[in-house]
Formats: structure tokens, sequence, C-alpha cells
């Protein structure tokens, strides 16, 4: 069972105990940072597999034949035109432009469809979806009964595959397929959060412990071991991807943040959209882009950037890369200090550091393994 006090616990918090897990506070749940270390976490997703326990994410699930339509004027990307068992991201706007929140939808059939929320989000989240929500369409919250296990890294095909009554090696990426996992129904998705291959597994928490335990037992011996919250943020910041309070917030909008391609100014109508169309014509907003900074310490968040000794922006997110071999960040900028290529200094407790601009991002996985 799920503990409802302030702080929650996944069915996973016993597991993590046991493996040494580091805990704390995040989304409203007590969730490993890490275990042995983030760096040797982060090695094993880039060359090996890691497991990471996001079950404190949340799954609602919607049904009915209203479902495409409604959610279509909530959020940026198209809904309606998406296939039975495709993934897609997807962001809820505000009528300024802003986030409210950004997640992955599934259409798991005609009409029955999964939207996963970030932990932080899933209260603001609950609230104005079931405010909102359409008499014709049916509303299921799974947040704290189920469970998602991510297999992440170049091994995740051959760690899972024995596990699974399906081809988990032929499902593409953005997919997902209803199916078995250790003979427990489940939802099995090619979506990630790492920049690397691999799998979301949604089932019933009373599996998790059952399936969590025989993935680790089978990688073991292929330096496979579960990871934390830390690495996950490094290889997430590596591979570009926003997190939600840093990268996007209420008032940082999709087109700020780098995702303009998921902003479909072609459908009809959504919320927000006459203000981030203005914006991207405009094009005079502050945007998200990459820095990387070979002196100093590691990039923190709310730290200033300047160019040209005038201040254009501040940190967003920030930690030392392994792969990078450097300190990595991305910050909210002027347009003027933009471009890669860059120059500009990173202020750290009244004294400058230099850095660079850089495109993002700072790494992408080769061809599929």
């Amino acid at each position: 069972m799920v503990n409802e006090s302030a702080e929650r616990h996944t069915v996973l918090f016993d597991e993590h105990r046991a493996l040494g897990g580091r805990m704390v506070p995040f989304g409203g749940f007590s969730m490993p940072v890490q275990y042995e270390s983030i760096l040797k976490e982060h090695d094993a997703v880039r060359k090996r597999a890691g497991l990471f326990d996001l079950s404190h994410m949340a799954q609602y699930l919607f049904t009915g034949a209203d479902v495409a339509a409604w959610l279509d004027e909530l959020t940026v990307n198209k809904v309606a035109t998406m296939k039975p068992l495709q993934a897609r991201y997807n962001i809820f706007t505000n009528e300024r432009g802003g986030a409210h929140d950004d997640v992955i939808i599934y259409r798991l059939d005609e009409a029955r469809w999964m939207v996963v929320v970030n932990a932080g989000n899933a209260p603001k989240m609950l609230e104005y979806l079931t405010s909102r929500l359409p008499a014709s369409v049916e509303f299921v919250s799974k947040h704290g009964p189920n469970a998602n296990i991510a297999v992440q890294g170049p091994l995740s095909v051959g760690l899972l595959a024995p596990y699974v009554d399906v081809d988990v090696a032929g499902l593409k990426y953005y997919t997902c397929v209803e199916c078995a996992v250790e003979g427990t129904p489940a939802i099995v998705a090619r979506t990630g959060y790492t920049g690397e291959d691999g799998f979301e597994i949604f089932v019933d928490g009373e599996a998790a412990v059952r399936i969590w335990r025989a993935l680790l037992d089978a990688g073991r011996a292929k330096g496979v071991v579960a990871c934390g919250l830390g690495a996950r943020d490094v290889l997430r910041l590596e591979a570009g991807m926003p997190l939600y309070g840093h990268e996007l917030t209420e008032e940082i909008t999709p087109v700020q943040a780098g995702l303009a391609w998921a902003v479909k100014f072609d459908k009809p109508s959504f919320v927000g959209k006459g203000p981030l169309q203005r914006q991207a014509q405009a094009d005079q907003y502050a945007r998200v882009v990459g820095v990387k900074s070979v002196e100093g310490p590691p990039l923190r968040e709310g730290y200033v950037v300047k160019c040209e000794e005038l201040p254009m922006g501040e940190i967003r997110s920030g930690a030392p890369s392994p792969t990078v071999g450097a300190n990595v960040g991305t910050a909210l900028v002027a347009k003027a200090a933009a471009a890669p290529g860059t120059r500009i200094t990173v202020e750290v407790r009244s004294r400058e550091y230099p850095a660079e601009v850089v495109a993002l991002p700072f790494y992408k996985r080769e061809a599929q393994r």
C-alpha cells in the first residue's frame, strides 16, 4: 500500500532502503536520489542498463469517444491524430502560454488513453483536469496503486525481453503495447528520460516488487544497477530534455524552452495559442540555451549569466557531465546572448567564470543498437 502521509512512499520504497538508497523528498514522495554513486549509475545507463522507480509520477486514465478532442483543446501538440498504441510528448498550457505540465500521452485503443503527469504537478493537474472533465469522459487515477519501472540503456531490450510475452525488440520508439510482464497485465512503452534506448513498465503495484527484483537479479552480472534521481537528472540534462520547474514553468513557455516543434499552431484552438503565436512571431523572447563551462564550480539554478558584462539571464539547470567532461547546464537568456558560440560568464558568489553557449542536446545516442 502507498503511505498517505505528507511524504508518500512508492510500492518499491522498501526495495530502495534495502539497496542502500539515500532517500530524499521529491514530488511529495520519499525517493532515492542515489544508491552507491551518481557517477556509477550514470555509467551503467550509458553503457549497460539501469532501473528507475518512476512510481511517484501520476498515471491518469481517460475513456470515451471525446477524449482526443478534449485533450486537443488543453494541449499544444496534436492528440486526435495519434494512432492506437502510440505515445506522444505534450504540454498543458495556461492562458498566457506558460506550462501547467509536460506529459506523455499514450493512446491505448480507440477510446482509452493514459496521461503520465509529473509527480510535483499531480495535485495541480488532478484539479485542473477533473474540473474540466466532459460528462462523456470517464476518469480513473492510478496515482499510487500503479507502479512505473523504467529500464534504460543499451542492454534494456535483452534484459526485459525474457519477462514479456510480446516482441519488445520490435516495439518502435514512442509506441506502447498491452502485454504481460512476469505474468501480470501491464503496459510497456518504448519511452524514457535518459537519452538512451529503453522502456517504461506500467503495472499494478502488487506486482512491482517481483518485477523489480527479477530484472535486477537478471542484470546484476552484466553491471545493471538500480538508479536514483541524481543520475536521472544528469542523463536527461545531457540529452537536452526539459525538467518541469526548471526549463518549463507557469511563466516559461514551450516556445522559450526550445520546444516549438511540439507546438502545433495549425490546430484550430488550444489554451494559450494566441500568446504563444505572438511570442513566436515577434521572436524577442528570452530562451533556453545550453551552457558549457570548463572552469569553476558546477552550474546551479539561479546563477546569473552575463555577456559583455551585462546581465542576460540565469542558469536553470546544471551538473557536471561525465559524458561531456565539463560542467553543463541550461540558461534562460536574452536573444542577444543565445547564439551557439557566444562567450558568457556565470557569476558564482560574486566571482565570474567563463562559459560558452552551446547547442542542445549535449549528448545524442547513436542509431538503434
